[in-house]
């Protein structure tokens, strides 16, 4: 495997009394696009923080590219932390010019980093015009001047409509399909599900789970069962090998299961033992579902 991108190590980070971060570590490699999953004050913002050098951590440390943060590194780095504060009565392609500026790099980009979010027929239009889904893909496209290698995004579709939502979500997808390596923190399990390679599940400041979506999603499935006896049901299925949970919902049971077996097994497994299932029902568990369950457990 390709050395990783950015290596978090141990990092620990405390308010005062509040525990923000705890010994969180995550290793992130080139083209993956990572979502950092979490409710509100889980520590998803403080990591970013760190990341980008704004907060200091308690204990821990990361590496950017293999080694130690300097301003070199950094400057592969496009970052959204919060609504950049463009001027309003400037166009698209003047506020672009200004980050340009700011960055120390050249206009060459303002053109393509525009059409790349979708902008081109509204860049000379003043930003006060814009719809908040305009300004918010303007924000993205200021991350991406100076073609960065990496980029950080808080929560970059909140507040949006469904249709903004779906054309950051299509943003994101498109620049992390040229190889550039998307890191972000956000509360939408629907959006992190769709457009995350891999996600990191915080609570609390504490590392829940972190790995490929698709393994989250393949190690969980779920099914639905009932039958008119349903203690004898609850029994039976607790005792059988490829069930891994077992818990009662409304007037039926679900079942998490260790390993992919089709209906007609299932519906088999419990026929043998003398209980026949009146409704059945088998799918994959949304990563929504096993995040509730984490926080339970």
């Amino acid at each position: 495997m390709n050395n990783p991108v950015l290596e978090i190590q141990h990092l620990s980070k405390s308010y005062g009394h509040i525990r923000a971060l705890s010994d969180f570590s995550l290793e992130i490699h080139k083209g993956d696009v990572v979502g950092i999953l979490g409710p509100n004050g889980s520590g998803k913002t403080t990591i970013l923080g760190i990341l980008l050098d704004v907060l200091k951590p308690d204990a821990g440390g990361y590496l950017w590219f293999g080694k130690e943060p300097v301003s070199s590194s950094r400057k592969k780095i496009g970052a959204l932390l919060e609504q950049p504060l463009f001027y309003p009565y400037l166009s698209a392609v003047k506020n672009l010019k200004i980050v340009a500026d700011i960055k120390g790099v050249s206009y060459n980009s303002v053109d393509e980093v525009l059409e790349t979010v979708g902008l081109t027929d509204r860049k000379n239009g003043k930003y006060k015009t814009y719809s908040l889904g305009m300004k918010q893909r303007l924000a993205v496209a200021a991350t991406l001047i100076g073609n960065p290698e990496v980029l950080i995004l808080d929560e970059p579709t909140n507040g949006l409509d469904p249709k903004s939502i779906a054309l950051i979500r299509d943003l994101i997808a498109d620049v992390a399909s040229k190889g550039v390596t998307v890191l972000l923190a956000s509360h939408l399990l629907d959006e992190v599900q769709k457009i995350c390679s891999h996600v990191a599940i915080l609570d609390k400041g504490v590392s829940l789970h972190a790995g490929r979506v698709e393994e989250v999603l393949n190690s969980a499935l779920r099914v639905e069962i009932k039958a008119e006896d349903m203690e004898a049901l609850y029994k039976i299925a607790v005792e059988l090998a490829f069930v891994s949970e077992c818990r009662k919902e409304k007037d039926g049971l679900v079942l998490l299961l260790k390993e992919d077996i089709n209906t007609a097994e299932i519906n088999k497994s419990f026929a043998d033992r003398g209980i026949y299932l009146t409704y059945l029902s088998a799918g994959k568990r949304s990563l929504e579902s096993y995040f509730l369950d984490l926080l339970k457990e």
